[in-house]
C-alpha cells in the first residue's frame, strides 16, 4: 500500500498509503510516535488533527497510518498568499485555542521535566543556566495537551478545516507555556536553510504584524487571562539552546542576559 513519499523531517517520513491516508514512518531510535499515537487518539472527533486510522511496521520501522488532508501548511500560504496574513494569524490562534482545551492523556510527558532536562543540556554560562532553572521553579505545572513546536509550518490549512500535525514533542502542561513557546518561535527562529531569498524577505517584512495578530487573538479568545509569558520565554529560550541552532544562539543568549539584569535592577 506504500505510496510515493510525500515529505521527511529528522525523525519520520510521510508516504502516501492508498488514497485516502498517509503513513509516518519513524526512522530507527525515534520514539516519537508513542506521544503522537496517543495525543491523535485523545484528538479523535476534534477537527484540529489528522485522524489516526491505524499503526503499521513496515521494514522494521514503526508507522502511524494518518488521515490524509489535502491542503498547504500555513507557512506557505503565508509566502504565497501574504494577502490572508490577517486571517491566517487569527487561524493560528483558535486552533491552539482548541488544543488547549483538551486534557492531556495519561502517559505524556510533564512539560516542566521536558524543559527542566534542555535547560540542563543547553550550552550557556553558568549565571545564565541558574537564572532559567529558577524562572521554572516558580511556573506552575497543568494538565491541559501541549503540542511543544506549535508554528505555522506544523498547521495545515484545507477548504473546510485547520488541522495540526507532527505531534511527537506533545506534553501536559499549562498552556501559557505552550503559547510562549509559539511566540518565541515566531519572533526568534530562523528560516530553514534552503529557504529562498525572496522568501526570507517576506517572512521578515510580515512577521512583526503576524505575531501581533497571533497574540492578540490568542489573548482574546483564552478563557483564563494569559499569565507568565514573559517568565516561560526565559525558560522556552534556554530550552532552545539545547537543540543546537547555531544562527539563533547569539540572539537567545542576548535575549536571557537582558531579561536577568532586568530581574536584578
Amino acid at each position: 500500500m506504500i505510496g510515493a513519499r510525500l515529505g521527511a523531517g529528522r525523525e519520520a517520513e510521510v508516504y502516501e498509503w492508498g488514497n485516502d491516508a498517509v503513513v509516518k514512518l519513524y526512522r530507527p531510535g525515534f520514539l516519537g510516535h508513542r506521544a503522537e499515537a496517543s495525543t491523535l487518539a485523545t484528538l479523535h472527533g476534534h477537527a484540529a488533527a489528522p485522524k489516526l486510522l491505524g499503526t503499521v511496521e513496515q521494514d522494521g520501522r514503526v508507522g502511524l497510518v494518518l488521515e490524509r488532508l489535502d491542503g498547504s501548511d500555513m507557512l506557505s500560504l503565508l509566502l504565497h498568499r501574504p494577502v490572508r496574513l490577517f486571517g491566517l494569524a487569527r487561524a493560528l490562534a483558535e486552533t491552539h485555542l482548541v488544543v488547549h482545551e483538551v486534557r492531556a492523556p495519561p502517559g505524556l510527558p510533564d512539560l516542566r521535566e521536558n524543559l527542566a532536562t534542555r535547560i540542563d543540556h543547553s550550552v550557556m554560562p553558568s549565571p545564565l543556566r541558574d537564572f532559567a532553572r529558577r524562572a521554572l521553579d516558580g511556573l506552575p505545572d497543568g494538565d491541559r495537551l501541549c503540542h511543544g513546536d506549535y508554528h505555522p509550518g506544523n498547521v495545515l490549512v484545507t477548504a473546510d478545516r485547520v488541522a495540526v500535525i507532527d505531534w511527537v514533542n506533545a506534553a501536559r502542561g499549562v498552556p501559557a507555556a505552550d503559547h510562549a513557546r509559539t511566540l518565541l518561535l515566531l519572533r526568534r527562529a530562523d528560516p530553514l536553510p534552503g529557504t529562498r531569498r525572496i522568501a526570507q524577505a517576506l517572512i521578515a517584512a510580515a512577521r512583526s504584524t503576524y505575531i501581533r495578530g497571533y497574540a492578540r487573538a490568542y489573548a482574546a479568545g483564552s478563557p483564563q487571562p494569559v499569565r507568565q509569558v514573559d517568565t516561560w520565554l526565559v525558560v522556552h529560550t534556554a530550552a532552545r539552546l539545547a537543540e543546537g541552532i547555531e544562527a539563533e544562539r547569539p540572539t537567545h543568549l542576548r535575549f536571557l542576559d537582558h531579561a536577568r539584569a532586568g530581574r536584578r535592577s
